[in-house]
């Protein structure tokens, strides 16, 4: 007779355990289950990551300004006659004037990122607000939303 408490069957459990363990924490990530079982936790997370991606874009606009102002001076310096480049530098007036218009370029790109960063975080506020919880059935496809 076999017994019911053997290695194999303590194995067994253990790994339907792990299993059902790794599909909870599995559903607990999607939006349907974490906004109906660990909605504080879900909205922190929403939160947490605007506020993260608009210090992070602001950050980055305020090191291409930095770089503006470098590449700026040392233009203003190389025309003065300041700063003479080294024979076969990389550094010459041309380069100079591409770098403050592709850092132009750049520095439009990151006011548009950050302002993505605020309206993701606003977003995240707002469905926070809201109690905003993800259904389980998804609207017919053309007809209009409530």
């Amino acid at each position: 007779m076999k017994t019911l408490v053997s290695r194999d069957n303590i194995i067994r459990l253990l790994l339907l355990v792990a299993l059902g363990g790794t599909l909870y924490k599995g559903f607990l990530k999607t939006p349907e289950g974490a906004t109906l079982f660990a909605r504080q936790s879900f909205y922190n997370g929403l939160v947490n990551d605007g506020e993260n991606t608009s210090i992070m874009k602001e950050r980055h606009r305020d090191v291409l300004e930095a770089t503006d102002k470098a590449i700026k001076v040392r233009l203003d310096e190389l025309r003065a006659g300041v700063y003479k480049p080294a024979p076969g530098s990389l550094v010459s007036e041309d380069s100079l004037v591409r770098a403050v218009r592709k850092n132009l370029a750049t520095r439009a790109r990151a006011m548009d990122d950050e302002l993505r960063a605020a309206e993701k975080l606003e977003r995240a506020r707002r469905l926070e607000a809201a109690g905003w919880r993800m259904g389980w059935a998804c609207p017919p496809v053309g007809e209009a939303q409530p």
